[in-house]
């Protein structure tokens, strides 16, 4: 069992969206998946997998046992091996690490979740999430702004603090053009600035900012797209597999951009 945090202490910079199309992208895959919205503050997931109308039973009604997990757990339509859990419309202040710790165990061993993938709430780290001791990777999300870059590095010392040492970079929203042009920051120095080792780079593209409205993750929405791309990219280096930073993107790219792109930054 994996059990992927996707995390930052700054909101708005796409943990969501990543969660949503990583999780599918996994399933998709073949990996047994369950995406969790631990984001109790303002939660969204079932709005990006389109099944806001589709909840009865929640987080709160599995950690609390008030409903057993066949009932609470939504099954994607899309992607049999794909798995919901949505976040507590009210409540979520009374689950305890420990009613957490259990409630993912029994998602990994009573329902056999390989990945079990956990959106966070903006401007902090869950204590709660953290102190079950269940967290094996983290995922921290950064854009070109600097603000975002600097929580990336915040957020990374927390959870090196919490002992979450296995950290991965994502950079969300990455403009390539002004990062060839120099006026925003690149990709080595965002690197360089956040300190955590690099996943993946989502292109800046306006399918993203639809995700919420379709009701449908990108990957199967525009699944030849580079952002779908991407988040398929990012799935298949978790598990494990080497691929090139911009493999199968198509469009900008060129070897001269490329070189460029990786030379300049």
């Amino acid at each position: 069992m994996r059990v992927i945090l996707i995390t930052s202490c700054k909101g708005g910079v796409g943990k969501s969206t990543l969660a949503a199309n990583l999780g599918m992208a996994m399933a998709q895959s073949g990996h047994r998946t369950l995406v969790c919205d631990c984001n109790f503050d303002m939660r969204c997931l079932d709005l990006l997998f389109g099944v806001e109308s589709d909840v009865v039973y929640d987080l709160y009604d599995a950690a609390k046992g008030r409903a057993p997990l066949a009932k609470t757990i939504l099954r994607d339509r899309r992607c049999e091996s794909l798995g919901f859990l949505a976040a507590p419309y009210s409540g979520g202040d009374e689950i305890t690490s420990g009613e957490l710790r259990e409630l993912i165990d029994a998602c990994a061993l009573g329902e056999g979740y390989e990945y079990i993938i956990l959106d966070t709430p903006g401007s902090r780290i869950s204590p709660r999430i953290l102190d079950t001791g269940s967290v094996t990777d983290a995922i921290v999300i950064a854009s070109h702004l600097e603000s975002s870059i600097r929580a990336a590095d915040i957020t990374g010392e927390r959870l090196q603090s919490r002992g979450i040492e296995n950290q991965r970079l994502v950079i969300n929203c990455f403009d390539f053009d002004s990062a060839l042009a120099r006026t925003k920051p690149g990709i080595n120095e965002i690197i360089d600035r956040s300190r955590i080792r690099l996943c993946g780079i989502v292109p800046r593209d306006r399918e993203l900012a639809e995700d919420a409205e379709n009701g449908e993750p990108v990957v199967c929405r525009s699944p030849r797209g580079n952002c779908a791309t991407a988040f398929r990219n990012i799935a298949a280096r978790l598990d494990g597999r080497y691929l090139p930073l911009f493999d199968g993107f198509s469009g900008w790219h060129t070897r001269r951009k490329i070189k460029r792109l990786i030379g300049a930054v």
